[in-house]
C-alpha cells in the first residue's frame, strides 16, 4: 500500500486563521440577525423574505420532478383519464349489444304473440 494515500495534509497556520476568521464572520452575522429581529423593520423584511422563499419551495416542488411535480401529478391523472375512457368504451359496446338483444328479444316476443293470437283466431273461426 502507497504511504501517501493515508498520509494527512496538515494546514498551514494562515489556513486555520482563515478558517477561524471566517467561522468568526459567520457567528457575528447570526449574532446580529438575531439582535435585529427584534427591530420592527427588519422583523417585517424577515418575514416577507420566509414567505418568498416559501413561495420559491412551493414553486420548484410543482416544477420539480417529484411525486408532488406537476409531470406526476399529470401522468397519474392520465392513468385515470385512461381508464375511465376504457370504461366508457366498454360501457358504450355493452348499451349497444344489450340494446341490439333487447331489440331481438322483443320482436321474438311480438312474433309468438301474433303467432298465438292467429292460432286462436283460427281456433275460434
Amino acid at each position: 500500500m502507497n504511504d501517501n494515500t493515508n498520509k494527512r495534509t496538515q494546514r498551514t497556520p494562515a489556513e486555520r486563521i482563515a478558517e477561524t476568521e471566517a467561522k468568526l464572520e459567520r457567528l457575528r452575522m447570526k449574532e446580529a440577525k438575531q439582535q435585529a429581529q427584534s427591530n420592527p423593520t427588519v422583523a417585517a423584511l424577515l418575514e416577507q423574505k420566509a414567505e418568498v422563499q416559501k413561495d420559491i419551495r412551493e414553486a420548484k416542488k410543482v416544477l420539480g420532478t417529484g411525486p408532488q411535480s406537476a409531470e406526476a401529478r399529470i401522468a397519474k391523472h392520465q392513468a385515470w383519464i385512461e381508464k375511465i375512457n376504457d370504461a366508457v368504451m366498454e360501457a358504450e359496446y355493452t348499451l349497444s349489444s344489450a340494446e341490439q338483444r333487447l331489440a331481438e328479444i322483443e320482436s321474438s316476443i311480438q312474433s309468438t304473440l301474433s303467432s298465438l293470437v292467429s292460432k286462436e283466431m283460427k281456433a275460434e273461426g
